[in-house]
């Protein structure tokens, strides 16, 4: 029994690592995308030992400078990707890959995968060809005692369709070398915090049935919904800074010269399980401690931004490690406890979030839309699903 919980490292990995040597935290994903090859091998021994390496192959033509520095990239090793001709590199790509992840000592092997953006009929024979089959080829030259994992890139409409999951359950089982997947969901959204319950319900299915297939499950890219995910034993999931790297999105990898505006600063207020504006919080904290008390937990980091005249900025670290003190409290919590116990204790989090927000809608006060109690009925809803069809004596 138990949680792992993982940071999910994008721009500023120094924060997350930072944190991590604070004891929050049980490991990092790396992220090539962010960090050149000579970044990744400069980090401490005691750092890449407790990290995983997550070789970003998503897009493989991707023009990104830091990803073009591994001469393992699809698009680096091809002088320019084409999917014919890379079939026949890509066992030299995967050799190269594989031999730095064993150099660097990275606590667990990942095989990457191509993003898809449709229902492809053909997804699993493709990845075998681009990456599974070179990369299974290659540790199988390779002496090594380490896990090997698979990455499944999805989108919410495969994960929904319940005929598309089996189909990537067997195949993700097929492989008796490999230990583990690597889960990664790409759930489009007009919202931060994710508000389907039927994404949901099918996403905790499908987790569990890797688990109950004797996977190891991994799941990337998580927001706080990560927390729902507890109530499948023995996962590791993740948080992150940015929000990059708390939802999956292929935009990360594509060169674009559109000029982004920095995000306004957000606050993780426990007893809401929402990120909520800043200037929205210190509102509440002002007006209304006796509300205050019930959604913040005092961190160091928080209470410094708290105090302070001016607005923080998202280029600071303190909120980001506030949040991460947060969360990894909040799965500390739920760690020791049964399924089913984590279930209650979930449940009583959603319904007393319920009840904080309709205080604050008395002050009376409207938070901004991405900061409201909009994704808690559908929390609500979808682990109360899990519970009656895979917890219930």
């Amino acid at each position: 029994m138990g949680i792992k919980v993982y940071h999910q490292c994008g721009h500023n990995t120094n924060w997350n690592i930072g944190s991590f040597e604070d004891g929050v935290g049980d490991g990092l994903i790396l992220s090539p995308v962010h960090a050149k090859l000579e970044t990744i091998q400069k980090r401490k021994e005691s750092i890449k030992e407790h990290s995983i390496f997550d070789p970003q192959y998503y897009l493989p033509n991707s023009q990104k400078a830091k990803l073009k520095s591994y001469p393992f990239f699809p698009e680096t090793i091809s002088d320019g990707f084409a999917t014919q001709e890379f079939s026949l590199i890509a066992a030299e790509s995967a050799r190269q890959c594989v031999q730095f992840q064993i150099e660097q000592n990275f606590e667990r092997l990942v095989i990457p995968a191509r993003y898809f953006d449709q229902l492809e009929a053909d997804y699993c024979s493709r990845q075998d060809v681009y990456s599974v089959v070179p990369f299974l080829t290659a540790l199988s030259e390779i002496e090594h005692n380490k896990p090997v994992y698979l990455t499944l890139p999805m989108t919410s409409h495969m994960i929904e369709r319940e005929h598309y999951r089996t189909m990537l359950l067997n195949w993700a089982t097929k492989h008796p070398q490999i230990d583990g997947v690597y889960v990664i969901v790409k759930h489009e959204r007009n919202s931060k915090q994710v508000q389907s319950s039927e994404f949901l319900k099918a996403y905790l299915d499908f987790l569990s049935e890797l688990r109950n297939a004797d996977l190891e499950v991994l799941v990337g890219f998580s927001n706080t919904e990560s927390l729902l995910y507890s109530l499948i034993d023995d996962i590791t999931v993740t948080f992150g800074a940015f929000e990059n790297t708390r939802m999956f999105s292929e935009d990360v990898y594509i060169v674009t010269d559109e000029e982004r505006r920095g995000p306004k600063p957000r606050i993780y207020l426990p007893g809401l399980l929402n990120w909520v504006q800043f200037s929205q919080a210190k509102e509440i904290m002002d007006e209304r401690p006796d509300i205050w008390k019930k959604i913040y937990t005092p961190t160091p980091e928080g209470d410094l931004k708290l105090s302070q005249a001016t607005e923080p900025h998202f280029s600071q670290p303190q909120l980001y490690k506030h949040s991460f003190k947060c969360l990894y409290g909040q799965f500390r919590e739920l760690d020791h406890l049964s399924p089913q116990d984590r279930y209650g204790l979930l449940r009583g989090w959603i319904e007393i979030a319920m009840a904080n927000y309709e205080e604050i809608k008395a002050m009376p006060m409207s938070v901004e839309k991405h900061g409201n109690e909009d994704h808690l009925q559908a929390w609500l809803d979808s682990i109360s699903y899990y519970y009656r069809t895979h917890l219930k004596d």
